[in-house]
């Protein structure tokens, strides 16, 4: 083959022989005259391959590696699998074609013969790899043998991966965390400006406050900016003066702290910003990626794939919180769909995300906000759609669901949607059940919704208090979430249904209003525990303007969970330390004096022990009744924790290894150690 002068030439010589092969490998369907798929891995890069979790062995799935690589992707923006994708075109090289990098971390049976047939792709939480700690119990990390936990994946002998898809998350050659490295959007090769916003909560006191920009300033004039304060979000603004603030540098501000207000007032600043990044290339990381490694063939530099002798038979991707709001978002944007047609993920575990979305695929994205009460109202990725069916929203009018795309093409992957309590009170999972105006609506019959009752966004390791008035919510989650996941591998793989939906509805009276849900909670407030007002309230918000304007005139009705007298909640899947209760566990709690008294507190729940006693009950003018008053003898508290244990187990939301253990932790519970 002759040499060509041009040094871009050979890779594009080899994107033009490779992709098509791929895209008749894969059974991909190019759009009509594209002559190219929607993307092609130029490289994979591997930087580690060693032995995971100092070489421990996982029953029969045996010892397990560890892969760390760098994947280098070429996307045609202009493919329409593309075009949605704000500001690759203008993110592009001379070629046409747009170029990222992402890191790969990969845990795989050492021996492939072992391999369960099902890869399961945890969405990393700002680069983070929760799957471990959250299914397993174990670490981020996966280099000692106690990193791993309870071993539990691994046992199944499940393939784990990691994909980069943050890009404001740097990549990492050392695979600790997973990150993206995108380049900078241009229009006709000029840079780009706009306006910025930026908001911050320091909840901690200090006279002077340092806020890092997301994007660098344009310019460092004070008067191209604007920093206001608040005291909650319905106030009005208050600026704070020119003679107040300063940049520190193109990426910092620095400001005083204007008297009058406490730790936990709100500031925003509004700036002329530079430099956007198509962050939307993200939500295609995930699809070329994992689309690239299921062929199992070499990159476009003839790189083999660490995968290559692992095919799967089945893929589920899971997302915890931030990343559960992603593969919502994801999902509702069309990325399920490969290069083929076919599905990238055939489920999809969608964790504590409640009915929001992301702020990624647009101009000026930052994926990490996320609406509470209290904190960031004014930025996108709480609008409708909240909710996998298709509806006709009555607030706005629109008409979409999270599934709309993907029911045209058929690439909605089976769907488990979890919400601890909290999500129903700060990030209004009762949307994801409901039309908007407070009335149940049918789910598809691929999705089930699931709440863990009673318990708050992650469950607290030692109850604490922090800036929130009271001690925040130690009830547990891994078992049902344990569980779930195995019933979604199950499901995918294996065709097996799974268990019914559990969560409160309108209908049964077990979804309600704030007002009603205050009249059934204990009156706790001799124990100093009150009631929240009401839940994280949404309007319909404008977003052609920065910051965006809610119409306070066009509002949702959001819902949440109706207790038991106890103050727990009556719906979901309730773990024994709910449905045997020794304390009162709520999915809100409210600030303290000095941070925003009586609002909703971040992501923590509330946790008030039971009386031990009628006396201590009768001392504390506790409505509730005492643990010796429920359980007249240890052996009985043990008999009725053993069958909500056996009734889980029952209906597939407890693993028998959990209800081992969970007995164990039981018998040995300081709280009723002295029951007779």
């Amino acid at each position: 083959m002759e040499r060509h002068a041009d040094p871009g030439w050979n890779v594009r010589c080899r994107i033009a022989i490779i992709a098509p092969l791929v895209a008749v490998l894969l059974g991909c369907a190019q759009a009509p005259n594209s002559g190219r798929t929607p993307a092609v891995v130029e490289r994979l890069l591997i930087r580690e391959r060693q032995p995971a979790f100092a070489g421990s062995s996982f029953g029969d799935a045996g010892p397990y590696e560890r892969v760390v690589a760098q994947a280098e992707v070429a996307l045609d923006p202009a493919h329409p699998a593309n075009r949605d994708i704000v500001d690759a075109a203008a993110a592009a090289s001379a070629d046409g074609l747009v170029r990222y990098r992402a890191d790969v971390v990969i845990l795989r049976p050492r021996d492939a013969g072992k391999a369960s047939g099902t890869w399961v792709l945890d969405v990393a939480n700002r680069g983070r790899k929760l799957m471990l700690e959250r299914v397993n119990g174990g670490s981020l990390q996966t280099e000692r043998a106690n990193d791993a936990g309870t071993g539990w994946l691994m046992r199944q002998g499940h393939v784990l991966l990691w994909v980069g898809w943050q890009g404001d998350v740097p990549v990492d050659p050392t695979g600790r965390t997973v990150g993206l490295a995108l380049p900078t959007a241009r229009q006709g090769g000029q840079v780009i400006t706009g306006t910025a916003l930026e908001e911050i909560v320091f909840d901690a006191p200090g006279s002077r406050g340092t806020l890092a920009l997301s994007y660098p300033a344009a310019t460092l004039d004070a008067s191209a900016g604007e920093l206001t304060v608040r005291a909650r979000p319905d106030a009005p603004p208050a600026v704070i003066g020119a003679q107040q603030w300063r940049y520190k540098d193109a990426s910092t501000i620095e400001f005083e702290r204007p008297a009058g207000f406490d730790a936990g007032a709100i500031y925003q600043f509004r700036y002329t910003a530079r430099d956007p990044r198509p962050m939307g290339l993200g939500m295609a990381s995930l699809r070329d990626i994992v689309s690239h490694l299921k062929t199992g063939l070499p990159d476009a530099a003839g790189q083999g794939s660490p995968l290559a002798d692992l095919s799967p038979k089945a893929t589920v991707a899971i997302g915890v919180s931030q990343s559960g709001r992603f593969l919502r978002d994801w999902v509702w944007q069309g990325f399920n769909a490969g290069p083929g047609g076919q599905r990238v993920f055939d489920g999809m575990v969608a964790t504590i995300a409640g009915s929001r979305k992301t702020y990624t695929n647009v101009r000026w994205a930052q994926p990490g906000r996320y609406s509470r009460q209290h904190e960031d109202h004014l930025f996108q990725g709480d609008q409708f759609p909240f909710t996998y069916a298709t509806t006709t929203d009555p607030v706005s009018g629109r008409r979409d669901g999270l599934f709309a795309r993907c029911d045209l093409d058929r690439t909605c992957p089976k769907t488990f949607h979890l919400d601890s309590s909290l999500e129903y009170w700060q990030a209004r999972a009762g949307l994801v059940v409901t039309d908007g105006a407070g009335r149940d609506i049918a789910l598809p019959d691929d999705v089930r919704v699931y709440l863990m009752s009673s318990t708050q966004h992650v469950g607290a390791l030692k109850p604490t208090a922090g800036i929130c008035s009271a001690l925040n919510n130690p009830a547990q989650q891994q078992p049902v979430y344990r569980a779930l996941v195995a019933r979604m591998i199950e499901w995918v793989r294996d065709g097996k249904a799974p268990p019914a939906s559990r969560y409160p509805t309108v209908r049964d009276g077990t979804l309600v209003d704030a007002a009603a849900a205050a009249r059934r909670f204990p009156d706790l407030s001799a124990l100093g525990m009150t009631f929240p007002a009401s839940a994280n309230r949404l309007a319909l918000n404008d977003h052609s303007t920065v910051p965006a304007k809610a119409d306070p005139a066009r509002q949702y009705t959001v819902l949440v969970p109706r207790t038991d007298p106890d103050g727990n909640d009556e719906a979901g899947v309730r773990l024994p330390d709910v449905a045997v209760p020794l304390a009162t566990y709520t999915g809100w709690n409210r600030r303290k004096a000095g941070y925003a008294p009586g609002q909703l507190c971040g992501l923590n729940g509330s946790y008030l022990p039971l009386p031990a006693d009628a006396g201590e009950r009768t001392a504390r003018r506790d409505p509730r009744r005492s643990i010796a008053e429920r359980y007249p003898s240890r052996a009985e508290y043990l008999r009725q924790v053993r069958s909500a244990v056996q009734g889980l187990q029952a209906d597939g939301l407890m693993l028998a290894e959990d209800a081992e253990r969970w007995m164990q932790d039981a018998a040995s519970d300081a709280r009723v150690t002295a029951l007779p």
